[in-house]
């Protein structure tokens, strides 16, 4: 798997991948984003959105279906790009059970709704953070 800038990746490639994946903000995919390429094909796609005081938000995780089985793998990546990012924490927001068991597996922690990040957002899902060793 290669772990590729959406900037660096050329327009025609994102809109075939965008085509078939509406859901996803291209322009904020561009300006934050990285892509999942497997095989010479983009299989996924995530943000790391700087939030201040070394500390990033992962939007827009997503991995097409039949590629699932390698999320973990994913997100264990994902975590090296923070570190290399020099980020200390990273957020991240979970409206499914099964994302909830994804991070708890990879040793995110739960947030309770008092904390800093969860406080401001809805009632729905859930509020995760990872501690970034040096």
């Amino acid at each position: 798997m290669k772990f590729i800038q959406a900037s660096k990746v050329t327009e025609q490639r994102l809109d075939e991948f965008i085509q078939h994946n509406k859901h996803i903000d291209l322009k904020a995919l561009l300006a934050t984003g990285y892509v999942v390429e497997h095989h010479d094909k983009i299989i996924g796609c995530f943000s790391l959105d700087e939030i201040g005081n070394d500390a990033y938000w992962l939007k827009q995780l997503y991995v097409i279906r039949h590629e699932a089985v390698k999320l973990p793998v994913i997100v264990e990546t994902i975590l090296t790009i923070a570190k290399d990012l020099e980020a200390k924490v990273i957020y991240a927001h979970s409206e499914q059970p099964v994302t909830d068991l994804l991070l708890e597996s990879l040793s995110f922690s739960l947030q309770s709704k008092e904390d800093s990040i969860a406080a401001h957002s809805s009632n729905k899902g859930h509020w995760w953070t990872y501690s970034v060793c040096s």
